[in-house]
């Protein structure tokens, strides 16, 4: 009858850790799984699970004459965005001061908009929040991951296009009417006023 008991809570303890799975990743990203003595769980902020960005925990489980000690070592991880290669230009940056400057890959110019239809767009073409988070730095420039976001002439650098700019790698993620006069021409999104 003893051993028969234990095999009922083995199995009602497998029976939990799988709904609590399916519950955990249909809301919060948690999955629990149970090799034996150990449960291991692993959570996230996000609806779905990205294993470049969690926090895990091992928990060793005793029983002992009714009583569970669960002793926990956590573990936790941080994403990497992606990061631009070093720019090697030397010439003018373009600034507010400057306005206008003729950089690595031609005419330069800046504009600052709302960006987030943009983003959006990136996203959209599987540019992830993880590896491609949108930023703005301390000078102003408006990032996506490592990148300097750049508007460009769709028919020569499509969007996602990696070209040199004056202020680092950029990364085309929109364009303009600037693009019909000069088609060479990059604006570079900023936060400048």
């Amino acid at each position: 009858m003893k051993h028969f008991n234990r095999k009922i809570k083995s199995a009602l303890l497998i029976l939990v850790i799988c709904l609590v799975a399916f519950i955990g990743f249909s809301k919060a990203g948690i999955l629990f799984s149970d090799s034996g003595k150990d449960v291991i769980t692993v959570s996230t902020s996000k609806k779905t699970f990205d294993p470049s960005n969690y926090v895990a925990s091992v928990a060793n489980t005793t029983i002992a004459k009714g009583e569970t000690t669960v002793p926990e070592t956590t573990t936790t991880t941080k994403s990497q965005f992606a990061v631009a290669p070093v720019s090697s230009w030397s010439g003018d940056k373009l600034s507010k001061g400057k306005g206008v400057v003729i950089g690595p890959s031609g005419k330069e110019t800046y504009y600052n908009l709302n960006m987030t239809s943009v983003v959006n767009a990136m996203r959209h073409m599987g540019y992830s929040e993880v590896e491609y988070p949108y930023w703005i730095r301390e000078d102003g420039v408006k990032m996506l991951g490592g990148y300097v976001m750049v508007a460009a002439n769709y028919k020569i650098r499509p969007r996602g296009t990696i070209i040199e700019s004056s202020l680092g790698y950029a990364i085309v993620c929109d364009t303009g009417s600037f693009a019909n006069t000069n088609p060479t021409q990059i604006d570079v999104a900023v936060n400048w006023r």
